[in-house]
Parts: C-alpha cells; sequence; structure tokens
C-alpha cells in the first residue's frame, strides 16, 4: 500500500457532520449516515477546498473533502483500519480505485481505469451523482449509484443504478493475465473459459500502476468469431469456433458465414433451439452442444456431410434422437445423456460408421434400463468401442452378452460394487474393459 499521508485537520465529528448536511440528495444523505454514526466516534480529518494530488489512502480516520477530489493516479482505502471512511462533497476524478471499506461521493465520480471494491458485503461505494468509469470490479462490494451511469464493463453483479453497464463480462474477459486465476480452458486451443478474481495480483497490478484492463470493444462473442475472420483474411487455417459459456440464447448469425469451420463448441449457453442454418456449416467435422436446453435437432444438422463427432451429453430435455439422425453418415463418435433418453435410439443402428459411443450420467438408473442400453449396443454391428461413463450403479444388468463383441468397453462410474465388476470383467474377452475415463 502507498505511504498513508495527512490530508486535512482533525476535527469533531459534530462539527464536520454540518457541513456534510448542506451537501448531496436526501437518499445519499441517509445512506451515509448509518456509516458516519459507526465510524467517526474517534474524530474525523476535514479538507477545506479541492484535493488534488498523485495519488491517495484513507485511513485510520475518516477523511471529508469539502470540494472535490482530483487524483492522478489510485485512490485506495482501508490503511490502518477494518473500516474506513471517505466523503467527497464535491466530485471524484482519479485514474483507478481500490476500495475495501466505504466511500460517499455527493457529486459526480469519473474514474479513466478501473473501480475495484472488495468487502465481502460488508461496505459500500456510494456516488450521489453518476459514474462513469471503463470497468467495475465488485468482489462482494455494494456499488450505489443514484445518478446516470456511463459505464463500459462491470465484473460482478452487486450495483444498484438507474441504468446498466454496456457489458457484463467474466474476469478473464475484462481483465489482463495477474488480474484472474484460471478455473477452465479450452484443452485445444488453450482459451481461459471460466475464471475468478485474483484480489491480490489485481491490488499488486493496481497499486504498480500497470496496465490492467483487456480490450473490451468487441464482446467474447464477437471478439471469438473476429478471431476466426482475421486468421483466415491472412491465409490461415481458422477451423476452430469455442463459443462456450457465452450466456448465448442462439447461435449468432455471423457464424453461418464461416463457412471453412471444421470444430464448433457451443457448450453450456441457453441456446434452445438449433438453427437449420447450422446446415450451411458444411465442413464441420466436429460439433459440441453439451449442456443445452435443446428438446429436438434439426435436420439441416443430421445432414451435415462431414460430421464425425458430435456430442450432446448433459443434455437434459433432449429425450429422443429425430429419424434423420440416421442420414449422419460420416458420424464416427457419439456422446450421449444416458438419463435423458426415454429407450435406446434404434436410428444409430443406421449409422453406417459409427464407432464409438459412450452414454453418460447413471444416477438413480435402474438395471432394466441399463439393460436395454446393453442390448441396443450389440445391435451395431460395427461399433468398436462404448463406455458408461459418470454416476454410479448399485447392479449391473443380467446379460452382459452384447459388449463381448466391443474391442473395448469403458466403465467410468464412481461406484459399482466389486462382485458386479467381476463379472462385467468375466463376460468380456481378456484386455476389452477399462475401468475409469
Amino acid at each position: 500500500m502507498a505511504e498513508k499521508q495527512d490530508w486535512g485537520r482533525e476535527a469533531p465529528a459534530q462539527e464536520v457532520w454540518a457541513r456534510v448536511e448542506a451537501a448531496g440528495t436526501p437518499g445519499w444523505r441517509r445512506e451515509l449516515a448509518s456509516w458516519w454514526q459507526g465510524i467517526s466516534g474517534q474524530g474525523v480529518l476535514f479538507h477545506e477546498g479541492d484535493l488534488e494530488a498523485d495519488s491517495l489512502v484513507i485511513g485510520p480516520l475518516p477523511l471529508v473533502v469539502s470540494g472535490s477530489v482530483r487524483l492522478k493516479g489510485l485512490l485506495e482505502d482501508g490503511h490502518a483500519a477494518d473500516h474506513t471512511l471517505l466523503v467527497v462533497l464535491g466530485d471524484l476524478e482519479a485514474e483507478n480505485v481500490a476500495t475495501f471499506s466505504a466511500m460517499f461521493i455527493a457529486g459526480n465520480v469519473r474514474i479513466r481505469g478501473l473501480l475495484f471494491g472488495d468487502s465481502f458485503g460488508d461496505d459500500v461505494f456510494c456516488v450521489g451523482g453518476g459514474l462513469k468509469a471503463r470497468t467495475l470490479v465488485e468482489q462482494h462490494h455494494h456499488i450505489h449509484v443514484h445518478g446516470p451511469l456511463d459505464v463500459d464493463v462491470l465484473v460482478g453483479d452487486k450495483l444498484t443504478a438507474p441504468e446498466k453497464p454496456r457489458k457484463r463480462l467474466e474476469p478473464h474477459e475484462a481483465l489482463l493475465p495477474g488480474a484472474f486465476s484460471v478455473e477452465d480452458e479450452d484443452e485445444d486451443e488453450g482459451d481461459v473459459t471460466d475464471s475468478t478474481l485474483d484480489r491480490k495480483g489485481l491490488l499488486a497490478m493496481l497499486r504498480a500502476g500497470q496496465p490492467l484492463l483487456g480490450d473490451t470493444r468487441l464482446n467474447p462473442v464477437e471478439k471469438a468469431i473476429a478471431a476466426v475472420k482475421e486468421k483466415a483474411a491472412r491465409g490461415e487455417k481458422a477451423t476452430r469456433l469455442v463459443l462456450a459459456q457465452k450466456k448465448l440464447k442462439a447461435i449468432p448469425e455471423e457464424v453461418f458465414c464461416l463457412t471453412g469451420l471444421e470444430s464448433l463448441s457451443l457448450d453450456t449457453n441457453d441456446i434452445a433451439e438449433i438453427s437449420p442454418r447450422i446446415g450451411e456449416l458444411r465442413a464441420l467435422k466436429s460439433l459440441s452442444l453439451e449442456n443445452l436446453p435443446l428438446t429436438t435437432l434439426p435436420v439441416e444438422l443430421c445432414r451435415l456431410p462431414a460430421l464425425k463427432k458430435l456430442s450432446v451429453r448433459y443434455c437434459n430435455n433432449l429425450t429422443r434422437l429425430p429419424d434423420a439422425f440416421g442420414e449422419l453418415e460420416a458420424l464416427e463418435e457419439l456422446d450421449l445423456d444416458a438419463m435423458a433418453l426415454e429407450d435406446f435410439p434404434e436410428v444409430l443402428t443406421r449409422l453406417p460408421r459409427l464407432k464409438k459411443l459412450w452414454f453418460w450420467r447413471f444416477f438413480k438408473m435402474t438395471p432394466g434400463r441399463v439393460q436395454v442400453l446393453v442390448d441396443g449396443l450389440g445391435r451395431m454391428p460395427k461399433l468398436t468401442h462404448a463406455g458408461f461413463l459418470q454416476g454410479e450403479l448399485s447392479a449391473l444388468p443380467g446379460g452382459l452378452a452384447p459388449l463381448a463383441r466391443l474391442k473395448q468397453f469403458k466403465l467410468g462410474l464412481d461406484r459399482v460394487p466389486e462382485p458386479e465388476l467381476k463379472r462385467l470383467e468375466a463376460a468380456l474377452p481378456p484386455g476389452r474393459l477399462h475401468v475409469g475415463y
């Protein structure tokens, strides 16, 4: 933390409150009153007029500025006290703000860079006027704005304002590396798909004056599509697009113009219906539609001539496959959700090249339902690999013979009784059973 400096004279809280009461809106003053009573008991620092500095650190005593605060760099609080308080009766202008306690600004706030609030829901950044900033990052910190809001990006959700930020992004979508921790990433491309805020890293970068903000002129979906287009324009191979976890309700229309795509992931979105235009992506070889609220698949998808790999696991509402599914003549590998299916999809027996079939999610599945899947596998003579993955079974079905002709059967369940496992092993030729994923 930057060295704390004294920016005003010590004064009795009652004397200073008389000045505060004349500023701000009634709502802003009411919100401040409860904080004032709890923090100002030991007196306050009072600065008469405007305060201009390179940076400013608040604490341990509350600081009240009768004019405006203009800083070239960082405004930070929380020095030498669990709770500190800054009250500005005019406007606030700063490059960045890091707040872990309470700040009340009666006028307008302009932050050229980032406002970072972190207090586990205990404190507030309250603006009586309007707030303009590039990015707001809140970690369980309340941000209340009574006037107009002009904010590009919000990372978090504890914002109360008459208007909304232009974009709501995840940490990795708004910040540069070092300010977030990677929770999940695409194995093939290395793209981050999920992240959490790195509080220590972000604060260290703020204090060091390092760049923090990523390019957010395009939203994450636009950025991913633009990257594919740019590669293609340079004559490079641009065959893969990952739009997982992007809060999409439909496939963006721009995607259907990327006719050179060979791999497309739309996992974990709110897409309830696949556009018939999916049929325009005739070069697609791999399509992942995991964890979508789909109830069916369009005929156009079932006629993709090059599609070799398809995953619809975790699609809880996809209870059956359409009859046109049998037209996927190039399909070699398929992931299905066992719990969602009403029955074994007989249409699978018409797929001429399907070699690998993986069933996922076995929770509270009866041996009878599992037997239906086993029998179905037996009606697919060209199938070489199959598996039951994720979940648990208290008992395997009685008839396991249909699995014996497979080159490999994977049992990747969390729990299966040892006697049942041995019975399965005995039903298969030596070396054909693989336990695990």
